[in-house]
């Protein structure tokens, strides 16, 4: 190896260094041995908590569970050990560190590796990686657990960089690259990012077209663009069990299909647009990837003695420790617009807008319009419903946009494009193409463009906007209480708006201060007062102390724990220790003390009838809007709800309130009560016996019918072995019967057997299923076996394995024949 690409390597292993170290002293508290506190993790670990006890116990991979929602596919939850080779690369891109410094890391890392495959200087790889690794949207979403969303955006730039090397005529290179790269992104698990980076990919693809038609060089865009093709179709066979089970999964959730109720048609599957839409940036909290504080920032900040809230607690007679107390341990909702909540603001840094302004100047690759078209692109899609006449179009007519919620997220978009561009903006003016005074008239334009948004938002905002936003009459209700008169609330909702106010007006002046500084360094270079590379380090170290400044409000030192915290913040309550007495295998529990719909700590401790999914069963969601919500205690019966968890009312703790009326986990019924639709099934459990009457869907008569189910005073079905994959049942009756199982319907994979002969489940009750079940003794078993699950794995295993062959004899060809040459 020759001292040019010994020299290549060690510059590459110094970025490296200098990403981990980065990411190291940001989550600085994980070196002594603390972990970070993810609400959303915590989620999760409520949500796996009997899968992943059912697999260690068994070592039998669990691909269903009772904990959530009446019983779920653990497809998006747990699935097992790893089985493809996929697992190790992504391991490997995040040299083992731990999360959320892992992230940090490969996102810094991936940012890198398409800023050095456009070719851009070293210290410009470094300050685009960091801006895009410590960009708010990401370290944000690293303190909630949004882990596969942040992971799957480490994988968006490099995907693009195999394209782009792919275009340029490094056929092998690039095709391996962008296989190994889709195939990680998709491996993650994000759809929603997967598909913002297809989003992009389709530009890019157009873009390259028509630069190939013009400069009429078709025939070597449709070469690469085939090797394209065929390294997509090595990316998607290593998740082949991932993405063939959602796809089947999908079809029965609120993400893919439609519920079957009339009233909640709407023509076309997917989520309901107004559901989805519930996450949408407004056109003027757009500009908080300029200025952070631009709404407030999040809903839920810390305030400090100097506030103005402080001082109007102090006022109204609080005492000065308390008041100071409630301001730093409570979160104060600041952020004031149209959002239900947030935990921050997309702030992108205002140097790397500065700087993407710049580049829509000085660049005269026709490449740049790409880049700029598709993040203008994402803003709108960004704005849903506060933009409902393109929002609208796009969810009814754009293929599988109406899959995904939180139009917000679309900024993910901008992030990358904002950055690259920035940087090209960097490269161009550092390398002085153009006459210098071409470049400093253009440097001053967007310092004047720049500067004037950050005055016009940030230093006139106070002026002009009310700084009160759609929940300020909750907050207003809240307060008055606590304070104990409407007066005392009006007035401490008044130094709310003030902080509200304070905290534009600060971090515009802030912002105006960032742009001055990369004004100077730039024209200090431009005028030859300067070098280039103390000019970049100093530019780095400007975004790196932006981002660092406004990261560190939400992720911290508060934000970790110690692991034998972390272990235990899942704590039984005493009802819970109640219930958990109760050694019957198999009932659910409802706590009433939450909201349970929107609750997985009640998974972790018990078969819950909530829970918290994105991909809830469309009949399992119809029923708590028609009736688990209405408290329908017949059909919380026949879910078998034998504990309701339920405030004290003297106490206000919770306490276990045991069912009697819970009919268990099987039962013979009288009589069928057939329903002529969906609509009609779902009334009839307005006002029904479950213990007596079982309600069916016409459709499914020739499946049920043909004879009449009865019971004698003897009759029973008794839950003999209880498993996530298998239950096990005996049944006793004199006479032909139907049977009811507490259990929740999903035609792709249950099946049943009546004495080892496959028998027919039939969905009842809406969401339960039934057997019809001659007359005798018997023995009753449901089977999970999902064929599309298993089969997909086995395919992922092999094929991911053949991936990473063929990239390695690819990357050994190509390293050949360059040598070579």
């Amino acid at each position: 190896m020759n001292n040019d690409r010994m020299n290549i390597l060690w510059r590459h292993l110094a970025a490296i260094a200098i990403f981990a170290g980065l990411a190291l002293l940001f989550c600085s508290p994980l070196l002594d041995g603390k972990a970070l506190f993810q609400s959303d993790m915590m989620h999760h670990k409520g949500m796996q908590q009997e899968a992943l006890e059912f697999y260690n116990r068994t070592g039998e991979i669990p691909m269903w569970t009772n904990s959530m929602f009446g019983g779920m596919p653990t497809y998006v939850i747990f699935t097992g050990p790893p089985v493809t080779a996929v697992w190790y690369l992504n391991k490997l891109f995040t040299l083992w560190l731990p999360n959320p410094a892992d992230m940090l890391f490969v996102n810094m890392l991936g940012m890198y590796l398409l800023l050095c495959i456009l070719d851009f200087r070293y210290w410009i790889r470094i300050l685009g990686a960091i801006a895009y690794g410590f960009a708010t949207f990401s370290v944000i979403s690293m303190e909630t657990g949004h882990i596969t969303k942040v992971m799957a955006m480490a994988y968006m730039a490099p995907v693009l960089a195999g394209i782009i090397l792919t275009y340029r005529g490094r056929w092998l290179a690039g095709a391996c690259l962008t296989a190994i790269a889709t195939s990680l992104l998709i491996y993650n698990n994000h759809l929603q990012i997967t598909y913002y980076t297809l989003i992009m990919v389709a530009a890019l693809v157009i873009s390259s077209f028509v630069i190939a038609l013009r400069a009429k060089q078709l025939p070597a865009f449709f070469k690469a663009s085939a090797l394209l093709a065929v390294a997509a179709i090595l990316a998607i066979l290593p998740n082949m069990d991932n993405l063939l089970i959602l796809k089947e999964y999908t079809r029965y959730t609120i993400r893919g299909s439609e519920s079957e109720l009339s009233s909640k048609q709407q023509g076309k599957p997917g989520l309901d647009v107004e559901y989805a839409f519930q996450w949408s940036y407004g056109p003027g909290e757009t500009f908080t990837m300029l200025v952070p504080g631009v709404v407030g920032n999040s809903t839920a900040e810390k305030l400090s003695v100097s506030s103005h809230t402080y001082k109007a607690l102090t006022s109204l007679g609080v005492p000065a420790v308390q008041a100071e107390q409630l301001v730093n341990g409570r979160r104060w909702p600041l952020y004031w617009a149209g959002q239900p909540m947030t935990s921050g603001p997309v702030y992108l840094g205002v140097i790397i807008c500065l700087l993407t302004v710049l580049s829509l100047l000085i660049i005269q690759s026709p490449h740049k319009w790409w880049w700029a078209s598709v993040a203008a692109f994402a803003i709108l899609i960004s704005w849903g419903h506060n933009f409902s006449a393109f929002n609208n179009f796009l969810f009814y007519h754009l293929p599988l946009y109406n899959k995904f919620r939180a139009p917000a997220m679309a900024l993910v978009i901008v992030q990358v494009s904002f950055v690259v561009l920035a940087c090209w903006a960097l490269q161009e003016l550092i390398s002085q193409r153009q006459p210098k005074t071409q470049l400093l008239q253009a440097l001053q334009k967007a310092t004047v463009i720049t500067g004037g948004l950050v005055i016009g938002v940030a230093v006139f905002g106070p002026f002009i906007y009310s700084f009160s936003g759609p929940n300020d009459g909750a907050l207003l209700q809240r307060y008055t209480q606590m304070l104990g008169s409407k007066e005392a609330g009006n007035t401490l909702m008044a130094a709310l708006r003030k902080d509200r106010s304070s905290l534009l007006l600060r971090d515009g002046l802030r912002a105006l201060v960032l742009i001055a500084i990369t004004y100077a360094v730039l024209w200090a270079y431009l005028k030859d007062r300067l070098k280039a590379l103390p000019a970049l380090l100093i530019l780095t170290a400007a975004v790196l102390f932006d981002l660092f400044q406004v990261d560190k409000n939400y992720l911290n030192e508060d934000s970790f724990m110690e692991p034998k915290q972390l272990a235990t913040y899942i704590s039984p309550t005493a009802a819970d220790e109640k219930i958990l007495q109760d050694k019957t295998p198999y009932f659910r529990v409802l706590n009433a003390t939450v909201n349970p719909f929107l609750d997985a700590n009640t998974s972790y401790l018990h078969k819950s009838i909530g829970g918290q999914s994105p991909a809830k069963l469309w009949i399992y969601q119809d029923l708590i809007e028609h009736q688990i919500a209405k408290n329908n205690r017949a059909v919380l019966n026949m879910l078998n709800t034998r504990y309701i968890i339920a405030p004290d009312p003297a106490t206000h703790q919770p306490v276990a309130q045991f069912n009697p009326q819970a009919l268990g986990n099987a039962w013979f019924v009288k009589g069928i009560h057939w329903a002529p639709d969906a609509d009609a099934e779902m009334s009839a459990l307005n006002d029904f016996n479950p213990a007596d009457t079982v309600v069916i869907d016409r459709r499914f008569q020739a499946q049920a019918g043909g004879f009449t189910p009865a019971r004698d005073s003897s009759a029973a079905i008794t839950l003999t072995k209880y498993g996530l994959n298998d239950l096990h049942f005996s049944s006793q009756n004199s006479h032909d019967g139907f049977a009811v199982f507490s259990d929740i319907y999903y035609p792709a994979g249950w099946r049943a057997y009546i004495d080892q002969q496959e028998a027919t489940i039939i969905r009842v009750n809406y969401a339960l299923r039934g057997l019809k079940v001659p007359a005798g003794k018997h023995e009753i078993t449901f089977a999970f076996r999902p064929q599309t699950f298993i089969t997909g794995r086995k395919v992922a295993a092999v094929s991911s394995w053949v991936l990473l062959a063929m990239v390695a004899g690819g990357l050994l060809w190509e390293g050949l024949r360059r040598r070579h040459s």
